[in-house]
């Protein structure tokens, strides 16, 4: 049995870090929320996720408004209780990505039905981030900026395009194209210090990594044919159950062609020794 997520545990070579997340329990996972994009405290249910109030009004006045934000950066900036006034663009992105859509407030001030367990709970409740016959390019485009959204993560350097066989059936293409389209953006850990790691500034960089990558993991279940077909219930606990197994096989995958190193991100790779 492992322990509880923000502690290590010995590995061959190493050790594995894993998020605060998991370290609350399901029980007080249930009575608290929190914000889907910031991870200030919820104030309620609104636009389809959990949020806060700074973010229910951000939102709500983008919407409204039509506006049209720009990234000064690499649309990658991290939107947290603390950073979420710094870039307008990937707060707004952020938004989207958990699940926020104008056409939910109707739904929110009538009742979400039964109680979410937990962030991932919260986020699973929204069916409008899966639409039945959406479909996209191998290359999207961001919905806040209008620029090519980040290549999948898990995909290698040399990943191959979006290709199909014409001899396999109808079912199995959509199937492949369905799933490759699922896949989430890549996720930098965006460290600008270049000094070693402290093993306690080492933690917080892969525990701040394994919380933006769980919000990401959420969109992209709802994403997977068949999942928003199963039991709310199903869905809660299918996540909160394996979502350390589907992060370790993230980190399994990118680390394949770099023998000798962990590849926690694009701009993260530890010796493993």
């Amino acid at each position: 049995g492992g322990r509880g997520p923000g502690g290590c545990e010995p590995v061959s070579g190493g050790s594995t870090c894993s998020s605060p997340t998991a370290a609350v329990s399901p029980r007080s996972l249930r009575e608290t929320h929190y914000c889907a994009v910031c991870s200030d405290l919820a104030s309620g249910y609104h636009y389809g996720v959990w949020s806060c109030e700074g973010c229910k009004a951000f939102f709500k006045r983008s919407i409204q408004g039509k506006t049209n934000y720009i990234c000064p950066a690499t649309n990658q900036c991290t939107i947290d209780k603390n950073r979420r006034k710094s870039c307008q663009a990937c707060r707004l992105r952020k938004c989207h990505e958990v699940g926020m859509v104008r056409d939910a407030c109707r739904r929110d001030r009538r009742g979400g039905g039964g109680a979410l367990r937990g962030p991932a709970g919260a986020a699973a409740r929204n069916p409008a981030q899966n639409p039945p016959n959406h479909k996209r390019s191998c290359s999207e485009t961001d919905s806040a900026t209008g620029r090519p959204s980040p290549a999948p993560a898990a995909a290698s350097p040399e990943a191959p395009e979006c290709k199909r066989n014409p001899s396999e059936p109808p079912a199995v293409n959509q199937m492949l194209t369905s799933l490759m389209e699922a896949e989430p953006p890549k996720v930098l850990s965006l460290q600008e210090s270049k000094q070693p790691f402290s093993e306690a500034s080492l933690m917080n960089v892969l525990t701040n990594l394994a919380d933006r990558e769980l919000v990401h993991m959420i969109a992209w279940a709802k994403k997977i044919p068949g999942f928003m077909d199963i039991n709310l219930e199903d869905q809660v606990q299918l996540l909160e159950s394996c979502w350390l197994e589907v992060l370790m096989v993230g980190l399994i995958w990118r680390s394949m062609t770099h023998p000798g190193k962990l590849v926690f991100a694009a701009d993260l790779v530890l010796e493993r020794s």
